[in-house]
This record gives structure tokens, C-alpha cells and sequence, in this order.
């Protein structure tokens, strides 16, 4: 060999390594089926029990050249590595290393064994536990990113929860009997809405006013259950559909005087009926109804014919009429049963007008319609455009000396009791007073949120667990990923170490990914 071949690498893929070695005939293609003795010493040496502490950690599966190799050097420089006279160790445990050092070397046997694991450990068990690695490495950031999503949820879920049942006006640690103790607060939720509805008299008047005048007609009616309470408050819808029909009936004596007539009769026959102021009033008396004769002719009435025929039903003839034996039914017919019926609307009736849900929403109507053209009214006075109605001949001064902040004031007296009506808390009272399904209903709504939130803590627990066994994963796999790329950098060298000494020298290059790892 030249001085120049000598220089040149010889460079090897690592997953062609053993192929490479096979067709220069360094090792026998069929060394796997001679490896027979090797396997059965190094099943043997496993099971037996290591005298020596530095190199028991060694003695594990897979047993490679480089490893055996080591411990028997360990062993010989150790109180086991002595010798007899002819050259044999005298521990049975030394002697067998040994052998199985000479099994590997013979034929190369080693050289293919460290190109088998060096392609297996390149090819297919280090990106194996990179791969597993870095699953498991993804599973726990996914897992920690969703477990915070999760507090995030349950965060909003119960500050939602609590929001709700702060609308409604409940604490929400008992949420049935806490929306049935609310039916109670409507009474003097209706008084309190009676009192804001007394102070909109003043937004009436000038809307009517406006109304009026404009439309030419003093007689207009606007807002007419609006007025009617202001002025009767929150009466009985009987009493608001008949208004001169009095709520109640009085016990008191009518003030009204009852004078006995006095009938007196003239010569004539004529009656009249007197008082003590000796006014009279004439009655005719009774007229005299002529007799009429009902006889034609010379006949009597009783000879008359009329042309209808006797029939003679016979007396055989089967009506069918049977008497049925009902036994021992009773059919309670001696205690009688007593059905109380109400008129049809008699029941809404007698609610007030703020209970009754079509004066309530002809209430709300008037409500949204006085606030609409108060809101306008002070969108134009803001605009400097009241010298237009002032130019209007005799426009009432109600509307001319009216003032923005006056307007203002009777827009926020309309809007009170009209917010109190149309809130949530209200149409939830409304609703619980007469539905009892709606309490339920409403019930179950709120809890879903914190269904919600106990379905994310569930969420959390599984996530954690997760996140436990991706830890688990990652500690079992490392220890694994480190000594398979440490053992396949052994093997490299090993394998470019004896390719070069077997070359005379020449360096011996291994390429592909094991220089990745």
C-alpha cells in the first residue's frame, strides 16, 4: 500500500455497514447461525450471580463485544482473574467471560454482531425513544396548556353562575328554595313599581297636551290605562274594564229616600199613582180581549176531521227493554258532588293590573311609547329647533315654556317604573308566579353552569393524570434513549477501531445519522 492510500478514509454507511462487511468476506454471511454456544454461555452467565460489585450493573441483556470484553478485563484485575500453571482461571465465573471474549472473536463474529445493533440502534430504537420522548413531552405541554384553559372556564362559568343569580336577586347556595322565597318580594316589588308609575302625571299631561294639538283633537284619548292608574292607582282589572261599577259594596245605608206610591182610580177607570209632591202618573187599565168562536158553521169542534188516521200499534211490540243488572257497582249517587264553575276571565279579573299579564303589557306598551317620544322630544329641544312650534298659532304654553331639563327629568320618571318592568329579575318573578314547571326549568338553567364547571374539574383531574404518565413515560424512555446512543457510539468505535487495524491503518469512517444521534 502507498504512502497515499494509506491517508485515504474508507468510508461505510451505517445501515449498510453489515452487508458491507459480508461482501469482503470479514464475516460469514450465515455467523448468525453459528452464534449457538455464544447464546447459551451468555444466557448462562446472566443467571448466575456476579462475585463482583464494580461490574454487576454490566451485566445486562444485550451482552456486546465491547462490554464482555470490559468485564473481563475487571475480572482479571481482580482476586478472580488468577491462573493455574497452565493458563486457566481458576473462577469458574472468569473462565466463562473468557470464553465467551474467544466465541466473539472467532470468525469476526463480533463484527457483525456490533454492525447488527449499531443498525438496529440507528435505524430503529433511537428514533423510537425520540419519538416516544417527544410525544410524551408534547402530551404534558398540551395537558398543562389545557389545564389552565380549564381554571379559565370554571373561573368564568361560576363568576357567570354568580352574575345570574345576582340578576335575579339570589344567593345561589340553595337555588330551589331561594327562587321560591322570591315569589314572596313581588308584592312589594309591585308597590314600589305603583309609587315610580304616581310620578309620571307631569310626562302624561304633556305628551297628551302634545298629542292634542297637534292632531287637532282635544278629545283624543292617549295613554288611557297609564292615566287610569295614576289617578286609581293599582286597582282590580274589573274595576279598570267597569268604571262605575264600585270595588267594593258598601254596609252603610243608601242616602237615597224610598217613598211609597199612592194609586188612586177616577170614575173611568183610570189608575194613577201619586206621591207626596202630587205628581201622577196615568195607567190604562187592563184591555178587554173579545171571545172569539172557533165553531165553522153548524159543526162543533169536537166533529171536525183533520184527516189523520189512528195507527194501531198493536200490544206485542219488543221495545228491547231489559233491566240491566250492574251488581254491586256503587255509582255514588246518593252523596251528590258539588262543581264550583267560574266564568271565563272571572279569575284574571280579579287581579290587579300590574299581576294581570295583558293590562301589565298594555302598561309596559304605553311605557315604551311615552318614553319614545320624550327621548325624541329632548334629541330636538338639544337641536335648537323649538322655535318652529313657537312660530305654530296658539300653541298651548305647555309645550312652548317647556324646558330640556324638565323634559329630561319626566323621560327618567317614564323610564324607572318601564326598567323595573322589563327587567330579568322581574320576568323571572312573573314567570315562578305562574308556572311552577318554570322553577325547574329556571333551576336547572343556573346549575348547568356549574355542571359546566364540575365538568371541567373533571376535565382537570383527567389532564393531570396525563400529564403523570407522560412524566412516567419520559423518566422510563430517557435512561433508555441515553444508553442506546452510548452503547452505539461503543459500537462505532469499535468496529473503525478493528476495520482500521485489519486495513493497516487507514481510517475508518462509519456515515449516515449515527453522527446525529
Amino acid at each position: 500500500m502507498s504512502n497515499v492510500e494509506q491517508y485515504i478514509p474508507i468510508d461505510i454507511k451505517d445501515v449498510k455497514l453489515l452487508d458491507w462487511l459480508v461482501d469482503r468476506a470479514i464475516v460469514n454471511r450465515l455467523w448468525n447461525e453459528e452464534c449457538s454456544e455464544l447464546r447459551s454461555l451468555i444466557k448462562q452467565v446472566l443467571t448466575e450471580e456476579c462475585p463482583l460489585d464494580e461490574i454487576r450493573q454490566e451485566v445486562v441483556e444485550p451482552i456486546l463485544y465491547p462490554v464482555s470484553v470490559r468485564i473481563l478485563e475487571s475480572l482479571e484485575n481482580s482476586p478472580f482473574g488468577s491462573k493455574n500453571m497452565i493458563g486457566q482461571y481458576t473462577h469458574q465465573y472468569t473462565a466463562t467471560w473468557a470464553r465467551i471474549v474467544k466465541l466473539f472473536e472467532k470468525d469476526n463474529i463480533f463484527l457483525a454482531d456490533c454492525a447488527k445493533n449499531l443498525t438496529q440502534n440507528v435505524k430503529y430504537d433511537v428514533p423510537l425513544f425520540k419519538k416516544q420522548i417527544a410525544r410524551a413531552t408534547q402530551v404534558k405541554q398540551d395537558s398543562v396548556k389545557k389545564q389552565a384553559d380549564c381554571s379559565n372556564n370554571i373561573t368564568k362559568y361560576e363568576a357567570k353562575y354568580r352574575e345570574k343569580c345576582a340578576e335575579i336577586g339570589i344567593v345561589g347556595d340553595h337555588i330551589k328554595s331561594e327562587l321560591s322565597g322570591l315569589v314572596l318580594d313581588i308584592p312589594d316589588l309591585m308597590t314600589e313599581i305603583s309609587r315610580s308609575l304616581g310620578h309620571i302625571q307631569p310626562a302624561i299631561s304633556y305628551y297628551q297636551t302634545f298629542v292634542r294639538f297637534l292632531l287637532n283633537s282635544p278629545d283624543m284619548e292617549v295613554c288611557p290605562i297609564l292615566t287610569y292608574f295614576v289617578k286609581h292607582g293599582n286597582t282590580p282589572v274589573s274595576q279598570w274594564e267597569s268604571p262605575g261599577v264600585p270595588m267594593e259594596s258598601s254596609d252603610s245605608e243608601s242616602s237615597v229616600e224610598v217613598i211609597d206610591p199612592i194609586e188612586t182610580q177616577d170614575k173611568n177607570g183610570c189608575v194613577y199613582i201619586t206621591t207626596d209632591n202630587q205628581e201622577q202618573i196615568e195607567t190604562d187599565p187592563e184591555p178587554t180581549v173579545p171571545e172569539v168562536s172557533t165553531t165553522i158553521g153548524n159543526e162543533s169542534p169536537d166533529d171536525i176531521d183533520f184527516g189523520i188516521d189512528t195507527i194501531d200499534f198493536g200490544t206485542d211490540i219488543d221495545f228491547g227493554e231489559e233491566t240491566v243488572d250492574y251488581g254491586d257497582i256503587d255509582f255514588g249517587d246518593e252523596g251528590g258532588i258539588e262543581i264550583d264553575l267560574l266564568e271565563a276571565g272571572e279569575e284574571n279579573k280579579n287581579q290587579t293590573l300590574l299581576d294581570n299579564t295583558v293590562t301589565r303589557n298594555k302598561i309596559i306598551d304605553e311605557l315604551y311609547e311615552l318614553s319614545a317620544f320624550l327621548s325624541a322630544r329632548c334629541e330636538e329641544m338639544g337641536r335648537d329647533t323649538e322655535s318652529i312650534l313657537s312660530e305654530i298659532p296658539d300653541c298651548p304654553p305647555e309645550i312652548q315654556t317647556a324646558q330640556l331639563i324638565g323634559v329630561g327629568k319626566m323621560l327618567a320618571a317614564v323610564d324607572l317604573p318601564l326598567n323595573q318592568l322589563t327587567c330579568d329579575k322581574m320576568r323571572h318573578l312573573l314567570l315562578l308566579k305562574n308556572s311552577e314547571k318554570y322553577l325547574d326549568r329556571l333551576g336547572d338553567n343556573l346549575q348547568s353552569q356549574l355542571r359546566l364547571s364540575d365538568k371541567m374539574q373533571d376535565t382537570i383531574a383527567e389532564l393531570k393524570e396525563r400529564v403523570v404518565e407522560a412524566e412516567r413515560t419520559y423518566e422510563d424512555v430517557e435512561p433508555k434513549l441515553k444508553r442506546a446512543i452510548a452503547v452505539t457510539k461503543e459500537l462505532k468505535g469499535c468496529v473503525e477501531k478493528h476495520l482500521s487495524i485489519r486495513y493497516k491503518g487507514r481510517p475508518v469512517r462509519i456515515m449516515g445519522d449515527i453522527n446525529t444521534l
